[in-house]
This record gives structure tokens, sequence and C-alpha cells, in this order.
């Protein structure tokens, strides 16, 4: 099978790293550092609702505001094995090696995924480039061979993907509940997702008309809805 939709990776080789969303809302991630990639590190788990916990000597000026106003919980000593037990996932951003080696040891141990900064050998995951607009998140990889080319794709769909989507998907989110309820089957209801995305609903929010673009999608919904129970209507009864 040539198709390399389907090679099956060799653990022998390359790595190849497998992309998934993480809900981290609430759950303890510990980054073991205080400089400037840690700060960024904070920051980002921060935006996706993390419960941060920092642990380092010395930390930047805006990690110890995030302490100050209770954002992270921050231990300014050197690490211990201790710092990362019930954590979900470790960050270690520090300029020593033994104790980045050390992390990541004591990590593996307890099976938490961890990334060393800048340091691939010792990451059991990497983190992407992030792109986020409302709820659309986009996240590029380039395996770690250049977290550069990672950062201009992400400027590139900066440039090319604007906030309509945004909006989009809060229309789409927002009528959901109401879909389900007129359109029980799945089916019916992918067809009227599919509609609203290729179609005029879509422009209106391109042009700024949220509302009408909520109308017309209601009104296209109550037609579907209408169109499905006259179908259903006029099949034969096998009884």
């Amino acid at each position: 099978m040539n198709d390399p939709r389907f090679t099956i990776h060799d653990p022998r080789g390359k790595r190849a790293y497998y992309p998934l969303f993480a809900d981290l809302a609430g759950r303890r991630c510990v980054v073991v550092g205080g400089g400037m990639v840690a700060q960024r590190k904070v920051t980002t788990l921060l935006r996706f609702g993390a419960k941060v916990t920092v642990v380092s000597p010395t930390a930047t000026q805006r990690l110890q505001r995030y302490a100050k106003q209770d954002l992270i919980r921050y231990v300014p000593r050197r690490f211990k094995a201790c710092d990362i037990e019930d954590a979900w996932l470790v960050y270690a951003a520090t300029d020593e090696e033994t104790i980045n080696q050390s992390i990541f040891r004591a990590a593996s141990r307890r099976r938490i995924f961890t990334n060393v900064v800048d340091q691939p050998s010792l990451c059991s995951f990497i983190a992407p480039a992030i792109m986020k607009r409302g709820d659309l998140v986009i996240a590029i990889s380039t395996g770690g061979a250049s977290p550069t080319v990672a950062k201009r794709l992400r400027r590139e769909f900066a440039r090319t993907i604007g906030t309509d989507y945004a909006e989009l998907l809060r229309l789409l989110n927002s009528l959901r509940p109401i879909a389900k309820r007129k359109l029980p089957s799945y089916d019916d209801r992918k067809r009227y997702f599919d509609r609203l995305v290729r179609g005029r609903v879509f422009d209106l929010v391109r042009r700024g008309r949220s509302n009408d673009a909520r109308k017309t999608a209601l009104t296209l919904l109550d037609k579907q809805s209408n169109g499905s129970r006259n179908f259903k209507h006029q099949i034969p009864s096998t009884k």
C-alpha cells in the first residue's frame, strides 16, 4: 500500500507525532523555568484555562504578576520530582541540561506528557504554532523540524483567515440545539449545516450582517424540517 494516508509509523524510525486537541481547563500543568520562554508557555496555557504551577528560583515580572493575581501558583525554588505529582502536562524551560533531563525522567516514570523546550529527544509531545479566532483554533506543526516554518505558516493563515469564521462558528453553535430538535436525523442536520457554510448564510456573515444571517438560517431550517416531515408522510406504509 503506497497511499501516504495509510503509512504505518515504524517506532524504530523518525518520530511521528499524533495531533490532538487537549482539554486543559482546570487541569494542573507545570512549567519548570521562569524566563521568557517559560512565560510564553504559561501565557498560552492560561488562554486555554489550565491551572498552572511555575517552579523556578527566579521569574519574569509578568510571571510574578500572574502569581500576585492568583492566575498561577509560583514555587520559588529549584525543581523537585514531587512538583509534577498529579500534573497532566509538563514543560521544562530551563537552561540546565541536567535539570531538563531529570524533569523528563520524572515525568516519564509518571506517564505525564512532557516537553523539554528545544530538545525533541526529550519530548513526549511537541507544541504547535497556534492561530486562534474565537472557537476556531488552527495548530501547525513541522514535527519539530522547524518551529520557524510553523510560525511563518501561522502568520500566513492569520492574514487569510479573518474573524468572519469565528462569527460563523458562533452562529452555527447557537443553531445546533434548535437543529437537533427540528432535524432528528444526523444526515439531515449534516445537509443543513453544509448548506449554511457553503451558501448565502456565510456570505451574509462575511458582509457583517449577522442578524440577517441568523434569520436566513432559521428560515432554511424551517423549510428543511417541513420538507423532511412531508417526505416521511409520503412513504407508503409496509403494514
